[in-house]
């Protein structure tokens, strides 16, 4: 079932303010047995008067805590478990292939490439809300981080937690992508309802780029091509233990420069059927999403999993409980042995 997390957490410091209740209370209890006692003896008191037992005094002191307790979690918004649904659509897959190398860190294009790309493929998956999308991340190797789903909110959580430390080997292979994609296209029999879009600055300095578009070619993987960076290029930086920014040295001490090679990209878009576009804003990638468009489409069953489900009702009705008996234990009763 999982476990409860709070939508608002600071708000659970309100607990702190128990312990000057508490002593609130417990020095009202004490000031009053000690009116009561210079008033007269209790059993000359009792006859006359009902007075609260102490134990009635105590357990209603409780329960005021315990209400003001429960007040404060139902504030804090405890959240436990998540809605599911099952969703049928007629769809078609669209699997990204995100760059994950260190020269997606490049800010040629702000704040970086791998934001840029980020947000690139989010706004093709928003032009396709009845689609599935699927994550792969790669560099030097790939990962198949999200199969094609209807839950875009699942993707976009993925999408949004990609980082270059999630790939071991830095550089950039496409055939080790192309590879990837055959497998996943294998594996899920969806190719001819599918479509790979990748984001990348197009720099391939470990693969064979001919053999990883045979590979594309051969799993009939129609692939659309979103260049991130630009022709003049940036420094590749490497980021220490601390995050500190540093220029990337290659094998002689000099700085590295990452530009945008536009070129293996298009043979890619071209050879594989698909279309190339250079990132620069939101609407530079409308004509990959008119493509995206045309592609065929199967009936698909996929389980959607919404946001965390709010049960602040459950302290709160609690506390509504305790609250409707507090006055019955506070309630004076005829004084008698305690």
């Amino acid at each position: 079932m999982g476990h409860v997390t709070f939508a608002t957490p600071l708000a659970l410091l309100g607990l702190a303010a128990l312990i000057p209740l508490a002593l609130v209370f417990r020095r009202a209890d004490r000031a009053r047995r000690h009116a009561l006692a210079v008033f007269g003896p209790l059993s000359v008191q009792s006859p006359a008067s009902s007075l609260p037992r102490d134990r009635g005094t105590r357990l209603a002191h409780g329960l005021a805590l315990a209400c003001v307790a429960l007040c404060v979690i139902a504030l804090a918004r405890p959240q436990l478990g998540t809605t599911s649904q099952l969703r049928r659509r007629t769809s078609g897959d669209i699997l990204f292939a995100l760059d994950l190398s260190r020269s997606m860190g490049a800010a040629d294009v702000q704040p970086s490439r791998l934001d840029a790309a980020k947000r690139a493929a989010a706004d093709i998956a928003r032009a396709f809300p009845d689609d599935r999308v699927g994550l792969i991340v790669f560099g030097g190797s790939g990962f198949l981080q999200l199969p094609p789903t209807l839950d875009h909110s699942t993707f976009r959580s993925f999408l949004d937690a990609a980082a270059t430390a999630d790939i071991p080997d830095p550089s950039t292979n496409f055939e080790a992508l192309a590879g990837l994609v055959t497998a996943t296209l294998a594996r899920s029999d969806a190719a001819p309802y599918s479509a790979v879009v990748m984001l990348s600055d197009g720099e391939d300095v470990e693969g064979k780029l001919e053999q990883a578009i045979n590979l594309l070619i051969s799993a009939h993987a129609r692939t659309f091509a979103v260049g991130i960076g630009t022709p003049a290029g940036a420094v590749v930086t490497d980021r220490d233990a601390r995050g500190t920014a540093t220029p990337h040295l290659d094998w002689a001490g000099r700085e590295v420069t990452s530009k945008l090679d536009e070129q293996n990209l298009r043979d890619i878009a071209r050879r594989t059927g698909g279309d190339y576009a250079w990132w620069d804003g939101d609407a530079s990638v409308e004509p990959i999403i008119s493509e995206l468009a045309q592609l065929q489409r199967r009936a698909v069953a996929s389980t959607t999993h919404g946001p965390p489900a709010d049960r602040f009702q459950w302290p709160l009705a609690l506390a509504c409980v305790l609250l409707v008996a507090y006055p019955l234990a506070a309630r004076p009763r005829p004084v008698g042995p305690s």
